[in-house]
């Protein structure tokens, strides 16, 4: 059987530099060695296999001017995944794919819906980077989990177990190797070679992320910890920088660095804990638990699943439980030592390790 032919259809790819955006930039990389594979991206070069189509962005200029989301009484996302679906179909045309793959629901929709009118011939396949309830999935012929926790919950909200394949999400461990050791990083950097650092490489948002809740926490520390945010306000809350500066002073820095500087900000910190309750997967703690910096998440399933240790637990719903802990690890290395996963993450998550199921994952859809 020839090698199937596989168009990644992402907006965000070229504009966005981590999320699912970075997911499916390093899913065409690491698979493109293997398979026919082109990728319709948002932003950045066209090549021979990566084609930047045109469309109005979500946070674009055009949308401001042209806001046609307002009169489809929808979001700015959906007139980004409308307009870039219309960009693409020239594209799908006379069957030149096999398989197209999507990650962002609306877009998911909307190309479902056109193959039928339009008599287009490709497998839709969707990957459920969102951590919405089933009952809010996408049409698509076969639906991609990233986590055992999702698809669990898929089976039992009523989704039929064959229309979906369960293939985590792939990392590269040696994008975060960095040259520099952690005293010359912290010293690149300003912060002392003894400050306790907490670390958080997340969106700035109270919903989902719960940064607030977060700084909450660090502010219950006695001394002098600083706590690092390093994330993006796309689907943020602005307030939140100056509501961290009013509650701990200068005891937080606010970034948003390059992707390729984060692997710094795991080598010099000596914790990151995740204040979410939920997660579709949570791929910068995979990254940084491979690093090797400890990671404390939420006592949910998902998070039993994807770090399967139990110190790194706690129930981030309850006040000054983070604080509580993160206080016992100030004080004592070892406590820190018993929530590394770096041998766990690299063993299941590393590229290298799942290449081989989604290019298994893709022929059996094009099958």
């Amino acid at each position: 059987m020839s090698a199937p032919r596989v168009a990644i259809a992402c907006p965000g790819v070229g504009l966005v530099q981590r999320g699912f955006e970075r997911l499916f930039r390093d899913l065409f990389d690491e698979m493109r060695r293997d398979l026919s594979m082109t990728l319709f991206k948002g932003g950045g070069p066209r090549t021979a296999d990566e084609i930047a189509l045109p469309f109005l962005a979500r946070g674009g200029r055009a949308i401001r001017y042209l806001p046609i989301h307002r009169l489809m009484r929808r979001t700015p996302m959906h007139a980004e995944c409308l307009t870039f679906a219309l960009a693409l179909l020239p594209h799908l045309r006379d069957g030149r794919y096999d398989i197209v793959h999507v990650i962002d629901p609306p877009l998911a929709r909307l190309l479902f819906h056109l193959r039928r009118a339009l008599k287009l011939r490709f497998r839709l396949l969707y990957t459920e980077g969102t951590a919405m309830p089933p009952r809010d999935y996408p049409p698509c012929d076969v639906l991609h989990q990233i986590s055992a926790a999702t698809l669990a919950e898929a089976v039992a909200g009523g989704q039929t177990a064959r229309a979906m394949r369960l293939v985590p999400c792939g990392y590269r461990p040696d994008h975060f190797h960095t040259r520099l050791g952690r005293a010359e990083l912290r010293a690149k950097h300003g912060i002392p070679s003894d400050r306790f650092v907490i670390l958080s490489v997340a969106a700035l948002n109270r919903g989902h992320k719960r940064t607030h809740h977060l700084i909450d926490e660090v502010a219950r520390l006695p001394g002098a910890p600083l706590l690092w945010l390093d994330g993006s306000l796309d689907h943020g809350d602005p307030d939140l920088p100056d509501y961290a500066r009013a509650r701990l002073g200068d005891r937080v820095r606010v970034t948003h660095v390059r992707s390729s500087e984060v692997g710094e900000l795991y080598a010099l910190a000596d914790v990151m804990p995740h204040a979410a309750t939920f997660e579709a997967f949570g791929l910068a703690l995979v990254e940084a638990a491979g690093a090797g910096l400890p990671v404390v998440t939420h006592d949910a399933p998902h998070f039993r699943w994807l770090l399967p240790n139990p110190d790194c637990w706690i129930d981030m719903t309850a006040p000054g439980a983070l604080a509580q802990l993160l206080e016992t690890m100030m004080h004592d290395p070892a406590e820190r030592q018993r929530r590394v996963m770096s041998d766990h993450v690299r063993a299941n998550y590393a590229w290298s390790t799942l290449r081989p199921s989604y290019a298994a994952l893709y022929r059996d859809i094009a099958a």
